[in-house]
């Protein structure tokens, strides 16, 4: 993503502010409509179908950053960052991963100490989408190594902060989608801290709590685009017209499941093992769809190659593998090390 495009996404964003249609299930006092979630799912749709811009690159602000900040932050943090999250002007990355800490969150080690009102950060983090572009991110760090859940802290990190350094990855597409990001010294303010120092672990998973709610509506809405498209182009073709009708029968369903998570989450019940059983489902069916495209129309290549990262992002399907089959099934827990 270049810098025109960023712009461009923020004036939109900028736009659906000031029409009253950003962040639509967010409380009426801090910007949104207080609208449930299911109003929050029809809007995306709606707004996809009419060709409104993604605002893919605000998902962490929208999605993740702002419903913590609503939840776990003091008023003085609603202030200062959910207008800028709702506007475009403040664009988040999320900073959890590390080379040694992908799914296993408890596993980081970039370490803070406290130092006066400030937090010193020194570690690495990796694979954070659009931190190139960022403003600020959501970071989690160690601020006690001995104890793997309550050592860990959340906080709100300025990305322009001396200390803090971005290095962009190169995909396969050819574009820099992920960065490595370095804190070297960073100081950050105690003020930013989400919580308390040493309660990072239970507002990382308010923020994951999030994550599963609307997350796969924009993946299941291009599908839909996707197979309806492979429907018209192959609607003389006995044969490729069976497997996109099985494909477009997948979506339909996936669809149903992610209904079906959005009113646990209406009905106040924790997502739980639904929100695996969806990202695993909607991560592998995008990866087929696409898969297929792209053999028909190498016009799609680009979104193939995508689709693999959605399978690793948020916990792969591996992981989602083992959560249905321990929580849901009843099976052995696979053996840790």
């Amino acid at each position: 993503m270049d810098a025109e495009y960023i712009a461009g996404q923020r004036q939109w964003q900028k736009s659906l502010m000031q029409a009253g249609l950003a962040g639509l299930s967010w409380p009426i006092e801090y910007g949104g409509q207080g609208a449930s979630p299911h109003r929050q799912l029809i809007f995306h749709e709606e707004h996809q179908r009419a060709g409104g811009l993604g605002g893919e690159p605000f998902f962490v602000g929208l999605t993740h950053a702002g419903p913590t900040i609503i939840a776990e932050g003091t008023e003085d943090q609603r202030q200062r960052w959910l207008p800028g999250i709702l506007s475009g002007d403040l664009l988040f990355a999320q900073c959890f991963s590390e080379p040694g800490a992908g799914s296993d969150l408890v596993s980081i080690s970039t370490r803070a100490v406290v130092e006066d009102d400030h937090l010193i950060v020194n570690g690495q983090k990796i694979w954070n989408t659009r931190a190139q572009h960022a403003d600020m991110c959501e970071l989690l760090v160690r601020t006690d190594a001995s104890d793997r859940y309550g050592g860990l802290t959340y906080l709100m990190a300025d990305m322009h902060t001396p200390g803090i350094t971005v290095r962009p990855i190169t995909a396969i597409t050819g574009r820099p989608e992920f960065c490595e990001v370095y804190f070297d010294d960073a100081r950050i303010p105690l003020t930013n801290v989400m919580g308390r120092v040493g309660q990072g672990w239970n507002v990382a998973t308010t923020t994951l709590l999030f994550e599963r709610s609307t997350a796969f509506a924009a993946t299941i809405i291009g599908l839909q685009r996707v197979v309806a498209g492979l429907a018209e182009q192959h609607r003389n073709d006995p044969v490729r017209a069976h497997r996109v009708q099985e494909l477009s029968d997948d979506v339909m369903a996936v669809r149903a499941l992610l209904y079906k998570t959005v009113s646990e989450q209406e009905n106040g019940d924790e997502p739980g093992p639904t929100s695996s059983a969806l990202k695993l489902v909607a991560t592998e069916l995008n990866h087929a769809v696409h898969k297929f495209a792209a053999l028909e129309d190498r016009a799609h290549l680009e979104s193939y190659f995508e689709a693999f990262g959605l399978r690793i992002g948020g916990g792969t399907s591996e992981i989602q593998r083992n959560i249905l089959a321990e929580r849901v099934l009843g099976l052995p827990r696979e053996p840790r090390r």
